[in-house]
């Protein structure tokens, strides 16, 4: 028909949503400076996941498609696999005292490494799905936090001691997607990343909160209310990873080409945008986590993991 060449998509977003892109819109667009790609062009790496920064500034890096956990110094531009975990599909967990952690999603465990390999494993406490679903985990001052949401399963948000047994729980109401994302902590709160919408849900002692990021734009918005409108059969993924850097929290806004990040404050309002030298459009563009780590003079050193157009960790440097 000849009306089908002259299809548009919707444009219409949530009235939030709209005010939060024209807030956007008064923000300049700063660009990172950038450092280097590590190990371009090399076969070190496959499918690289997850990364941290420890306290000291060495970039962790999970492989989940060689199961094995890397490093990388900051004087170096060499990865160094540090143990291989069997099918394990490891995620960076984060640091506490001397130890790194590593969540394995498929075992339901957690590993204890330093630079040497693996210290202890720890096997998780908490109800399962019989098949599938997505499962998180993170490192808290005295224990771990984790998540586990599926189709047809209570969802929770848990927390554990050291040796994994639950000590208190949040369950979690609505469809898994809206909580797929990563889990965060501070002292005693626990961020829950919702990569398909611009918040993320708090829990504090006994309490669920949301923080809302105020400021967020995408051009994939439309399409989020499209979802939740029943119009589409797939949400958009708007964030693969955020983290909290002093008292920034910096997201990963996915883009269809370029590397963007925009840091908000503690409490979700948009500060600055970030993006890379020379942006350009590619579809097949796809980056799935952010590290950040503060110089120590106001100054942050930000790397990104891709896999797509090749697998690779892209490092910058930004001093606002």
């Amino acid at each position: 028909m000849p009306s089908s060449c002259n299809r548009t998509q919707p444009r219409d977003v949530y009235s939030a949503d709209s005010l939060s892109r024209a807030f956007s819109a008064t923000f300049p667009i700063d660009t990172l400076q950038f450092i280097d790609t590590v190990q371009p062009g090399q076969s070190k790496l496959a499918y690289p996941r997850t990364i941290a920064y420890s306290p000291e500034g060495i970039l962790w890096v999970t492989d989940t498609a060689q199961h094995i956990v890397l490093t990388l110094s900051p004087e170096e531009n060499n990865l160094v696999a540090r143990d291989t975990l069997p099918e394990t599909y490891p995620y960076m967990a984060g640091f506490r005292g001397s130890s790194a952690y590593v969540f394995s999603p498929a075992k339901h465990h957690m590993y204890e490494m330093d630079s040497t390999g693996v210290l202890r494993e720890i096997e998780l406490k908490g109800s399962l799905p019989g098949k599938g679903g997505l499962r998180y985990a993170t490192v808290t001052d005295s224990g771990f936090a984790i998540k586990v949401v599926a189709k047809g399963f209570e969802g929770y948000v848990a927390e554990t001691n050291d040796t994994g047994e639950i000590t208190s729980s949040h369950p979690l109401v609505g469809e898994e997607w809206r909580y797929a994302g990563q889990l965060r902590t501070e002292n005693q709160t626990i961020y829950s990343l919702a990569g398909y919408l611009p918040m993320m849900d708090v829990f504090e002692d006994s309490r669920q909160d949301s923080l809302h990021f105020m400021g967020f734009d995408s051009p994939m918005l439309p399409r989020t209310r499209q979802f939740q409108m029943g119009d589409t059969k797939e949400p958009p993924l708007l964030s693969a990873s955020a983290v909290l850097a002093d008292s920034s929290w910096f997201v990963l806004n996915m883009r269809p080409g370029w590397i963007q990040v925009d840091v908000y404050s503690r409490e979700g309002t948009l500060r600055h945008i970030l993006t890379q030298p020379s942006p350009s459009f590619n579809l097949e563009f796809f980056p799935t986590d952010i590290a950040v780590h503060p110089d120590g003079t106001g100054g942050y050193y930000i790397a990104v993991a891709l896999i797509k157009p090749d697998p690779r960790i892209d490092r910058f440097y930004w001093h606002p």
